[in-house]
């Protein structure tokens, strides 16, 4: 989700500075919704996980005729779409595995990876509208919430009444184990932000069907140390209000309205900042110089450990997932009460 979210500063440079073209966004079919009635894209297509869709909607965009494709992913899915669009320019970047996919190789700012302090992931998605002569000039992020979706949230019993003071998001999962603070932690947290502000705290807990996608995957490593949706429900709740198994364009409401984000690092928290809210970003595999909050007022919580960041899909660390272990609930409350001093 993070990714997708990222690259809307180019979607605006493409619209901008291609005002006659047609734009069109491929994504999981969980994330149509981050573009649907988006001023910057005019159709969405959904990718679907059976091999039988995939191989439907790459007739389809061959169909299409497209001019030009620009991946912002790299993956081996992505690749081989782009391929199969059969579109003259195909572009990205030069660092991407299957290179022979694209016709046009961006070489991404310099330092991105090398020196990650000197560029964010959205520098390097911006890179690619290079490719077609753009620049992009306005790195803000955009997204909408449609008023369906914001009454489908108040509605839900967890959100009444509603809070006249704010509500503050807490988001305890991740995808990977290497990027989940512990649970219990939060909940240290929540209690204690609640003696001290006004504010109403409410907990996110992903879709019951993705996070059971990624429970089945990871009860087959050896390593897993995710915690399970029920565990956490039953932590949190009733104490706390738990919304699971929100839509997606509820839980972009649901950030829109939100005084305060509290959680990993993580698609939602990409989600609080698209929507110009606070952002307490908890980090542990991966590199908060590239993926940190962007253009937001943020802390960034990171061991910096000599081993992070990592691939996060196993640890190597003795002392497993040390880089969130050692990460103090009193370092997160200090961390949410300036952000919320700062913002009154």
């Amino acid at each position: 989700m993070g990714d997708a979210v990222l690259m809307t500063p180019s979607l605006r440079a493409l619209r901008q500075g291609l005002p006659e073209a047609e734009i069109h966004v491929a994504l999981d079919q969980e994330l149509v919704a981050l573009f649907k009635d988006h001023p910057y894209v005019d159709h969405v297509h959904e990718l679907r996980r059976s091999g039988l869709d995939k191989f439907r909607l790459a007739l389809h965009l061959l169909h299409a005729r497209f001019d030009a494709v620009l991946n912002f992913h790299g993956g081996p899915t992505s690749a081989w779409l782009t391929m199969a669009t059969g579109a003259p320019v195909r572009v990205g970047q030069s660092i991407y595995r299957y290179g022979f996919a694209y016709n046009r190789k961006v070489v991404a700012p310099e330092g991105s990876l090398q020196v990650p302090d000197i560029t964010h992931t959205v520098h390097n998605q911006a890179s690619l509208a290079t490719a077609l002569g753009l620049q992009v000039q306005d790195f803000s992020l955009r997204l909408n919430v449609s008023d369906t979706a914001r009454r489908c949230l108040s509605a839900r019993p967890e959100m009444q009444p509603p809070s006249h003071t704010g509500y503050i998001v807490f988001q305890p999962t991740a995808s990977f184990p290497s990027k989940q603070w512990p649970p219990e932690r939060f909940l240290d947290v929540a209690r204690e932000l609640k003696e001290k502000c006004d504010n109403e705290i409410i907990f996110s807990l992903p879709s019951a069907r993705r996070l059971g996608r990624q429970e089945s995957r990871e009860e087959k490593r050896a390593d897993s140390g995710a915690p399970s949706l029920s565990f956490l429900k039953d932590l949190y709740a009733p104490e706390f209000p738990v919304l699971f198994d929100l839509p997606l364009d509820e839980l972009m409401a649901l950030m829109c309205d939100a005084t305060l984000y509290v959680g990993n690092d993580s698609g939602p928290m990409h989600l609080a900042a698209a929507f110009n809210k606070p952002v307490v970003g908890i980090f542990g595999s991966s590199d908060p110089k590239r993926w940190h909050p962007w253009g937001v007022p943020h802390r960034v919580i990171s061991a910096g450990l000599d081993c992070s960041p990592c691939h996060g899909k196993s640890c190597s660390n003795p002392d497993r997932f040390a880089c969130l272990k050692v990460i103090e609930a009193q370092e997160v409350l200090k961390a949410a009460l300036e952000l919320l001093e700062k913002k009154e």
